[in-house]
């Protein structure tokens, strides 16, 4: 059974025929013409199978107790369609409501968080969404709405998910302070043979690095895997071995306290951070998101968080 054959527009012409106790005047109210109404009210009372209003030439229109009724539950449900189309337009007129936001970038809580709080600043209604993921799951999320946009590193990229490049990452070697290999003025990827290597074992991460490593002709040392960033840094940090990354911290610190230090290296192709969401056209709040976040990645302050 179909339960959508009467549309608001009809039921709205017969509330409106009720409250007016007149087809003329309910015309009146909804700008139409008299014979529009006629038929709306018509069209109700067939599908219902039941005489709603009583027609009288003199008095115009009276309602039933049963047309009263009916009037009385269609009216919540004109106006829970009118705050639904009026919360559907304010999607692009205004920051409201929550972003939800992906990423697979272990370094974003170094800028992430100051460039929402920078984007909430003007709302009050405005609240955000901030989950961790890999490369596809982010990316899943944007197809099945879950996300709204997604920070991502990687060339794995799903139909229909439309992305801009944010940087090109290039890698570095993160070592203890004071390492042997910071003594060298120039880094490559081959100093890292039979070097114990901290792996920061992640979904497109860890195949990148050994990737980069077999290139080079190196056969990895591994000391140690791990599926954190600070855990990597902090295993380094306590002479566990170097590491090889991206994106670097605000800080020379880890989570232990011992300092370790960003070394650039002469080779190695880098590793493309991107923006994505969802083909098709976004809401307000995505869009200026994005572009705050494009912004802000043109500037200095993100160029500090990779090591050339």
């Amino acid at each position: 059974m179909d339960d959508l054959r009467l549309s608001l527009r009809l039921l709205r012409a017969y509330t409106v025929a009720v409250d007016c106790g007149s087809i003329t005047g309910a015309a009146e109210v909804l700008n139409v013409a008299p014979s529009a109404v006629a038929s709306a009210i018509d069209r109700v009372e067939a599908e219902f199978g039941a005489t709603l209003l009583v027609r009288a030439r003199a008095r115009g229109i009276t309602a039933t107790p049963a047309g009263r009724a009916l009037a009385a539950r269609i009216k919540p449900l004109i106006e829970t369609y009118s705050d639904v189309m009026q919360q559907g337009y304010a999607l692009n007129q205004g920051l409201r409501g929550t972003l939800h936001v992906g990423y697979y970038a272990p370094i974003a809580p170094a800028f992430l968080p100051h460039i929402l709080q920078n984007l909430g600043d003007d709302s009050h209604d405005l609240n955000f969404n901030v989950q961790e993921c890999d490369n596809i799951t982010a990316q899943s999320g944007l197809l099945d709405g879950t996300l709204d946009v997604a920070i991502f590193a990687g060339d794995e990229l799903l139909a229909g998910v439309d992305t801009r490049p944010l940087m090109d990452l290039p890698p570095y070697v993160l070592a203890p302070e004071g390492h042997e290999l910071s003594t060298k003025s120039k880094l490559g990827l081959s100093d890292l043979h039979n070097v114990p290597l901290v792996l920061l074992d992640l979904p497109v991460a860890g195949a990148y690095v050994r990737r980069l490593l077999r290139a080079a002709g190196v056969t990895p040392r591994i000391a140690a895997t791990c599926t954190s960033v600070e855990m990597v840094r902090s295993l380094v940090g306590a002479g566990a071995g170097v590491a090889v990354l991206n994106m670097r911290p605000r800080t020379e610190q880890s989570y232990g306290g011992d300092l370790v230090q960003a070394l650039p290296l002469i080779d190695g192709e880098p590793l493309h951070l991107v923006t994505g969401r969802a083909a098709g056209s976004p809401r307000r709040l995505v869009q200026v998101f994005q572009d705050q976040l494009h912004e802000w990645f043109a500037g200095p302050e993100a160029r500090a968080l990779i090591t050339r």
